[in-house]
């Protein structure tokens, strides 16, 4: 079936120039924002009276917030992130990594993975990631990431990679997750010692078939013999001792029933 494709108009055409120049505008980002929709705004000498559908109206902030571990307030100023926070790794040097989707933090670009000093501003490390990134994970020079990407650091990767700390450029480690409905993403990883355990939505890494959950040499990014084998997809793994903590949507792993959560031995 061959694809349908639209006549413009020339007065559709010009229509969507003006629009075009409309969206360049700069936005104020000192104007505070709501939680929910705006249905009226009136102005009247300096004061903007809203009403909607909201309950509670503050300052932007953007994507992501650091918060002080003993106050719990945020700093007074802080790079705002343009888009979403899904993952915080710190740096073991009072920095943090983060990623998610998003194209700035604190106005400089930076594509889904940023590192963020100690003193909160924004280093040169810069990845590139081409597509979203939900988990990370820092393990002494290497930091891995798993998301929804096909290339970052430099290099074709398949959702999961390893990045030098310090130079933002992929490793040769490379597991190649595939598979997966509508497409192979990773979710949740944990490092311990020599392994990497990694889950998501794939059906296959480290070059061998592995449903949702899997277990890779940290060295070679091959598929060790630790097989699950859960039904759906895996969404978070945390590694305690001799037992690997997994959460999800399976309803069935390590070759039990288990309904979205289970520990699984780390060795059988």
């Amino acid at each position: 079936m061959r694809p349908v494709i639209p006549i413009i108009s020339l007065a559709t055409a010009l229509v969507l120039v003006v629009f075009e120049q409309g969206a360049a505008q700069t936005v104020d980002e000192r104007l505070w924002v709501t939680d929910g929709a705006v249905l009226a705004a009136v102005v009247s000498g300096g004061t903007i009276y809203i009403g909607g559908s909201f309950g509670h109206v503050g300052p932007v902030t953007g994507g992501g917030v650091p918060f002080d571990a003993a106050s719990g307030a945020p700093p007074a100023s802080f790079p705002k992130v343009t888009g979403m926070v899904l993952a915080v790794a710190p740096d073991g040097s009072g920095g943090w990594y983060i990623g998610g989707g998003f194209t700035h933090v604190g106005g400089v670009p930076r594509s889904n993975l940023a590192h963020l000093a100690s003193d909160l501003s924004v280093s040169s490390w810069n990845p590139n990631a081409d597509s979203w990134i939900s988990v990370l994970a820092v393990s002494g020079s290497t930091v891995y990431a798993g998301g929804a990407f096909s290339s970052i650091g430099g290099e074709a990767r398949n959702s999961i990679a390893a990045l030098d700390a310090r130079a933002g450029t992929a490793t040769a480690w490379d597991p190649n997750a595939s598979g997966g409905v509508p497409f192979p993403y990773v979710t949740a990883l944990a490092v311990s010692g020599s392994t990497v355990y990694a889950g998501g939505e794939f059906t296959s890494i480290g070059g061998e078939p592995r449903n949702y959950i899997a277990a890779l040499d940290a060295t070679t990014g091959t598929a060790t013999a630790w097989n699950p084998n859960a039904n759906e997809s895996v969404s978070d793994l945390t590694v305690g001792g001799p037992i690997v903590y997994a959460t999800g949507y399976f309803t069935n792993i390590g070759g039990e029933p288990r309904n979205r959560i289970a520990a699984l031995d780390a060795t059988t």
